[in-house]
């Protein structure tokens, strides 16, 4: 009896010594894995660094001589492969060279390090509902008597068709509730009458020592040579109201949030592929 309670003994020992080590071991493993990616994220920084961040900026927001592809940029809705092939080849037309020469895992790096930089898995949309969301914006919110959206509403201030392309949920939050922390060049608006009597008015878009031009509410421009106008009378435009919180409830801001967010066309493109996922993971 006393020899085979010595055996269970043993056998309960090496059995809790195995298990001890089988933790650690994985212990060691998981530290290695964590070790090793944040390797990968650090020699994908340094590479950034070093090869995109002279024309695109520290956190890719962009600079004198590239656009933003960090945070809020359009670039994160393209695929992984089409920006490993945007990386290795260049866009010779817009003066970006290529990085072949890095070679495939070095791009790679890259590359998981600006996904980094977008927070791709971020949370993109609004909890609220956009088709509530596009009542208030043709309605209560009063939102298109200055700006558009796919062609209805009015043009005196920021098309909003593809706002959401450039900033998320959030940023489209802030901008609603707290317009006055928002850095917006200040637009104005012109009433032009040329050297034969005729009127118009609208936005000014663009102007130089020897024209002006002009795009009215409906969206029309129009070019002037200073030369053939009587009379030009500028004043502020419209400046985004700074009452929504307490014109509009917290759920209908929301759903405000919601449709502007819906409508980027780089918005519907990640549901797609997102419905399309979900599709494809059933029928497996």
């Amino acid at each position: 009896m006393r020899n085979q309670l010595c055996g269970w003994l043993t056998v309960a020992g090496l059995a809790l010594a195995f298990s001890a080590q089988s933790c650690n071991a994985e212990s060691q493993t998981s530290n290695l894995t964590s070790q090793a990616t944040q390797v990968e994220h650090s020699n994908g920084k340094n590479l950034f660094e070093t090869t995109c961040a002279v024309c695109h900026g520290l956190d890719g927001a962009g600079g004198e001589h590239a656009p933003t592809i960090g945070h809020g940029s359009a670039a994160k809705f393209k695929s992984d492969s089409e920006l490993a092939r945007i990386l290795r080849d260049g866009i010779p037309s817009k003066g970006m060279p290529p990085f072949n020469s890095l070679g495939d895992l070095k791009l790679r790096s890259i590359l998981d390090y600006l996904r980094l930089l977008q927070a791709k898995n971020e949370t993109r949309s609004a909890a609220g509902n956009p088709v509530h969301g596009q009542q208030i914006f043709f309605g209560k919110g009063g939102c298109a008597n200055c700006h558009s959206m796919h062609g209805e509403g009015h043009f005196l201030s920021t098309d909003l068709s593809d706002f959401a392309d450039d900033h998320d949920a959030d940023d489209i939050r802030l901008a609603i509730a707290n317009p006055q922390e928002q850095q917006v060049p200040p637009q104005t608006l012109a009433r032009v009458m040329n050297n034969s009597g005729q009127q118009f008015a609208g936005v000014i878009r663009n102007e130089s020592n020897s024209s002006l031009q002009i795009q009215d509410t409906a969206g029309q421009f129009y070019l002037f040579m200073k030369s053939d106008l009587r009379s030009v009378q500028r004043s502020p435009a419209p400046s985004m109201p700074g009452d929504y919180r307490n014109k509009l409830s917290t759920v209908e801001i929301e759903d405000l949030v919601s449709y502007i967010v819906y409508q980027s066309p780089g918005s519907q493109a990640t549901d797609s592929r997102s419905s399309s996922h979900k599709k494809k993971n059933q029928m497996e």
